[in-house]
């Protein structure tokens, strides 16, 4: 089920301070620890839940002839208990007890330690009662090596005592000190719930509920997981459940709500099959195909390009026909599929060399088919080959809705141990008013950018990916990695050096701007050289070539204006009524695309920002009526 994401608490319960000294005490066992000079193996400690006071007994083993033997011993000096709390468990692994006896450098001497160690557990004083577990047991607390040297320098003077008043002076001391631990335990304990209470919220769950239990996990028993789903069985308490698994054959046990989270099930689907006839089964098959490469892809349709650019209704004949000589003399850098760059190639370095393997994403048969088809595609481009690795990031279905499904490679933990490499990208709104002032425009878009450059041997064994039905190392630096749009980016600085006053690149997306024909052409021209010097390809029907006014980057510009453009604005004001701080996000999100062109846009937006506070992304939000003049005034 995967590592526990679900950081969710419950509201800490108050525990009843106890106040009489051994009437409760909590035990554990500790161990196996290395065997000591007399052959004990572990001890069984004990601690007063009042005082604090610590006790512990080597045993030999924690069969329950050794722990009753134990407990005889601890009570013998602390009396029988009214209560006794454990953790109902084992003793700690080894692997933990092991790491402690490496810091406490006593190996297999451990055992004559002990003694000290509860010496100075028994003497210094406890954070919770502000007092030595000493003092509140002996009245006083007991001399230590330390302080009988301290007692030797400074020669204190004994004080001659009567004995019935040293009987009355001991006993109110010690009902003192009982008194000033009870109030010090109940302000440790307040302090505390208030800190734990600030990440908290008031969680319940009903009789019937489905559950997800957080336990170990069978492999290694200090790793947890998601189990289940369990039935909510019964309320123990306020914080406590009976739950019934039915993968443990319907046993109930008590679990803490903090190791439950709601199970949600999914929908059921159903599977249709809708004959509408040869035409239309024939036109939803083309609309789902993912594009193959064809044997030409070099395909070069200056007619198209004209009736895409809409040329003949802001071009003479004269214009057209030089426009045309020109893209001719440069037509085997229009294609569909990539190209590959002899300038450089992608490489990157871990901060860390260990390998990141994970395990492939369980996805649907019908995901499984789109995956299969993406791969097909990019095999037969030479972007991938078969080929096994140590490191390994499983790929994913991106689905939204109104869109194909999209393939891409979830890199995030590979990302969080690559050595982050730095280049400026450029400004957006820089990069449109300098283009918005132009009185012709070209804009040009790389077929699929990323995948023109090359990766190193290095990068592309830390760049392996891995699905259901195989593991790939792409050969061409993939969309997800941490440093592939600075990359990208010094790679178009690269190619256009020395052209900012005509040419301005924002990854892929290439802008070419001129004040009249002559130099536009002269410009349009040194661009498609050098792309195609630098053996790039560009995507023709991405193209806009002497364009008055066009779309580029979100916005219409050209003949010195520049305004969002009508697809996003549309969006915007179609946006429902937001009710939760996800739906909030989202729109200022939108919104705040075209801040540059609302006055005051931080101001107006102000309630809605405001409401965010908080940590719940998904909390539904009551929005005030300057929430929703906010909200309309912004789309408006």
């Amino acid at each position: 089920m995967g590592k526990s994401q679900y950081k969710v608490k419950s509201l800490l319960k108050l525990v009843p301070i106890n106040t009489e000294v051994f009437s409760k005490i909590n035990i554990d066992a500790v161990g196996p620890l290395p065997t000591s000079s007399k052959g004990s193996d572990y001890f069984l400690t004990a601690i007063s839940m009042s005082s604090k006071y610590p006790d512990a007994i080597p045993v030999a083993d924690i069969s329950s002839v050794s722990v009753t033997d134990a407990l005889l011993e601890i009570f013998s000096r602390m009396g029988f208990p009214r209560e006794i709390q454990s953790d109902l468990g084992t003793s700690f692994t080894s692997f933990l007890t092991t790491e402690f006896f490496d810091s406490f450098e006593s190996g297999q001497y451990w055992e004559k330690n002990v003694p000290a160690t509860l010496l100075a557990l028994r003497t210094i004083t406890h954070e919770s009662t502000g007092f030595s577990p000493a003092e509140l047991v002996h009245e006083k607390n007991l001399h230590t090596p330390e302080v009988l040297l301290y007692e030797h320098w400074v020669k204190p003077q004994e004080a001659d005592s009567i004995g019935t008043e040293y009987v009355l002076e001991l006993i109110n001391r010690m009902r003192q000190c009982q008194e000033l631990a009870i109030t010090k335990m109940a302000e440790v304990r307040d302090k505390r719930k208030v800190w734990y209470d600030k990440n908290a919220v008031k969680r319940k769950f009903r009789v019937g509920d489905l559950v997800l239990v957080l336990a170990t996990s069978k492999p290694n028993k200090m790793a947890v997981q998601w189990t289940g789903p369990g039935v909510i069985e019964s309320q123990l308490s306020e914080t406590t459940y009976i739950v019934r698994m039915e993968i443990k054959n319907d046993k109930t046990q008590i679990y803490h709500v903090n190791l439950l989270k709601p199970y949600r099930q999914r929908p059921e689907r159903i599977n249709l099959i809708v004959s509408g006839g040869e035409e239309i089964q024939e036109r939803e098959t083309e609309e789902l195909a993912i594009p193959y490469p064809i044997s030409d892809p070099n395909i070069y349709d200056f007619e198209r390009i004209k009736a895409d650019s809409a040329l003949e209704s802001r071009l003479s004949l004269t214009e057209i026909e030089s426009l045309k000589q020109l893209l001719g003399r440069h037509q085997k850098v229009f294609s569909i599929d990539p190209g590959k760059t002899h300038l450089v190639e992608h490489d990157f370095e871990l901060i860390s060399n260990k390998p990141i393997r994970t395990k492939p994403y369980r996805t649907s048969q019908r995901q499984n088919e789109t995956l299969k088809s993406e791969i097909k595609r990019i095999l037969d481009l030479n972007i991938i080959e078969i080929r096994q690795s140590d490191y390994a990031s499983p790929m994913i279905i991106i689905e939204a809705v109104g869109k194909d499904p999209s393939p891409c490679i979830d890199y995030r933990l590979l990302n969080a141990n690559v050595r982050t490499q730095f280049f400026p990208l450029p400004n957006i709104e820089e990069c449109v008013e300098t283009v918005a002032a132009a009185k012709y425009i070209t804009v040009t878009d790389l077929a699929k950018g990323y995948w023109q450059i090359p990766l190193s041997e290095r990068a592309r064994r830390y760049s392996t990916f891995v699905t259901s039905f195989g593991t790939y190392i792409p050969l061409r630096m993939p969309f997800g990695l941490v440093n592939a749009p600075y990359f990208f980016s010094k790679l178009m600085a690269q190619v256009l050096e020395n052209c900012e006053a005509f040419a301005v690149p924002y990854l892929d997306d290439i802008a070419i701007y001129s004040d009249n024909w002559e130099d536009h052409l002269k410009h349009v021209d040194e661009v498609l050289k050098r792309i195609g010097d630098a053996q790039l390809t560009i995507k023709p029907s991405k193209c806009k070539f002497a364009q008055k006014r066009t779309k580029y980057l979100g916005r219409i510009v050209g003949g010195g204006v520049r305004s969002p453009a009508e697809a996003k604005i549309k969006a915007v004001m179609d946006f429902p009524t937001p009710t939760t701080k996800t739906q909030i996000r989202a729109f200022l999100g939108l919104a705040g695309y075209y801040s540059h062109y609302v006055k005051n846009f931080s101001l107006i937006a102000a309630p809605l920002t405001h409401v965010l506070k908080g940590k719940i992304k998904k909390e539904r939000v009551n929005c005030t009526k300057e929430c929703d003049q906010a909200f309309t005034e912004l789309k408006s």
